[in-house]
Parts: structure tokens; C-alpha cells; sequence
């Protein structure tokens, strides 16, 4: 296991993680559909260079299922969410790409950590902060920016290492987390 800064990668072989990624697909089949659909939405928001409105709420959506988060993210206005999202997603700072989006009403890390994870920007990919994800790495989900860098590198350490990609990895840790050893 590779340790890095409190934190412990518990998948460190493309077999683990590919066998755990595959536990998140069975445990959603449900929402396999919903999670295409955000995905494709996402990666064209990308490739735009921000978000919109509506993308921000699927977003919500989807990674918060009650619908809380959901109306916070409302009172966003479209002009709001284009540019915010737009500052986040050119950003060169990783503390800035982040940082931006959390201006947001209804986003703090772990949204601002999807957006990130789903937009597929360039520079390596993003994991996402969830509270199964930080079980599966033994790390706190008292969320900072050391945290979420040290997370960030050790995820793309990983992914590069383990020859899988950001997805994968993201999808296998939630589901170590979540259901534990096999």
C-alpha cells in the first residue's frame, strides 16, 4: 500500500481496482443511465470551457441524490454559473480551479471535486471527495486544500501507475470504501 500524507491507497494492481470498479456498476445499476448521460453532459461542458445552469443542477443531481443541494444550486444565476465555471475550468492554479467553483451556492468539495472529475480537464484527471472514497484511503472528509491535493496526487500516482484511468479508479475506490475487502 502507498502512503501519502495520512492517507493509504488500498488498490495499488489494475486487477483490484478493476475488480471494484466493477462492484460500482453492479451496486448502480439503476442510475447507470443518469451517470452516462452527466458524464457526456460534463465532457462537453469541458470542452466549452464552462458550465451552465442546467449542468451545475444535473450535477447536483447526481451526486447528491435528496434534493437539497439541488435548490442551493438554483439561486446560482446562468450568468453566475458560465462564469464562475468558466474561471475554474481555465484555471492554471489547482488551488483556483477548485477554489472557484466552491463559490457556487450548493457546492463545496465534494461537488466542486465532480465538476472537476466529469469535465475531464486537461492536467491529469480528478478524483472526486466522497465520504466512501476517504474510508477506502483512511483519509478525514474534513475537506482542505491540503488534503485535496494530496489526494489528487496520490489518485493520479495510481491511475498512471496502474495503467487505468481517473474513472476507474474513482468508481473502485467508492466501492472499497463503501463494501470493503473482497
Amino acid at each position: 500500500m502507498c502512503y501519502h500524507a495520512g492517507m493509504e491507497m488500498p488498490l495499488t494492481t489494475k486487477g483490484k481496482i478493476e475488480e471494484y470498479a466493477a462492484r460500482y456498476d453492479a451496486a448502480n445499476t439503476a442510475h447507470a443511465q443518469d451517470e452516462l448521460d452527466l458524464m457526456a453532459r460534463m465532457r462537453a461542458a469541458g470542452r466549452r470551457g464552462h458550465m451552465d445552469k442546467s449542468d451545475l443542477i444535473a450535477l447536483a443531481a447526481w451526486k447528491w441524490r435528496g434534493g437539497a443541494v439541488r435548490r442551493l444550486c438554483e439561486h446560482n444565476t446562468q450568468d453566475e454559473v458560465r462564469e464562475i465555471s468558466a474561471t475554474a475550468f481555465s484555471a492554471r492554479s489547482e488551488r483556483l480551479r477548485i477554489g472557484a467553483l466552491m463559490a457556487l451556492s450548493g457546492v463545496a468539495w465534494p461537488m466542486a471535486s465532480a465538476a472537476l472529475h466529469l469535465a475531464e480537464l486537461p492536467g491529469g484527471g480528478y478524483p472526486i471527495l466522497d465520504v466512501w472514497a476517504m474510508q477506502a484511503v483512511e483519509g478525514s472528509t474534513a475537506y482542505t486544500l491540503g488534503r485535496w491535493l494530496t489526494y489528487t496526487k496520490m489518485c493520479r500516482d495510481t491511475a498512471r501507475d496502474c495503467g487505468v484511468d481517473m474513472r476507474t479508479l474513482d468508481k473502485a475506490l467508492w466501492a472499497f470504501g463503501k463494501f470493503g475487502i473482497a
